[in-house]
């Protein structure tokens, strides 16, 4: 009988507890962003999709050096092919990238950078292997995060 009273007692103090919490946080202003409407504010070294810079002309900064493609993490992920000094394809899957941002810190061009784009989500994962024109910039934006830099 006395552990049956207890428990109702310990019971009624959790509850109690919980209302507490409850009543505290009612009147402060909410901490959620209502996500499709408002976009997040994103921290200055925040690592998104990556892409493809180009000079003023429209030409490719890339070398086709390959650097960004010997120190990645994930085997296989950057393809690189290129015909006499040109790079004639460059493809990443983005579906099986995990954002290290190794490949932009090695490139010693600085042709590859990560946006702050983060909305990368699709239904079908071919979708998510960019190639060379899905990855490079115009030369505007590529000023852009030139000046970034």
């Amino acid at each position: 009988m006395i552990n049956q009273i207890n428990k109702t007692i310990s019971a009624v103090v959790e509850i109690a507890r919980g209302m507490a919490t409850i009543m505290k946080h009612f009147f402060r202003e909410p901490i959620t962003l209502e996500y499709p409407e408002k976009k997040p504010e994103l921290g200055e070294r925040y690592r998104g999709r990556l892409a493809l810079l180009t000079n003023p002309d429209g030409s490719d900064i890339c070398l086709g050096c390959m650097t960004c493609q010997k120190v990645c993490p994930c085997v296989d992920l950057i393809q690189i092919e290129k015909e006499g000094k040109e790079v004639k394809e460059f493809t990443i899957d983005i579906g099986r990238c995990i954002f290290c941002g190794n490949c932009t810190e090695a490139c010693p061009k600085g042709a590859l950078v990560m946006t702050k784009e983060f909305e990368l989500a699709d239904y079908s994962r071919n979708t998510l292997v960019y190639d060379k024109k899905a990855l490079t910039l115009s030369p505007e934006e590529s000023e852009k995060w030139k000046s970034r830099t």
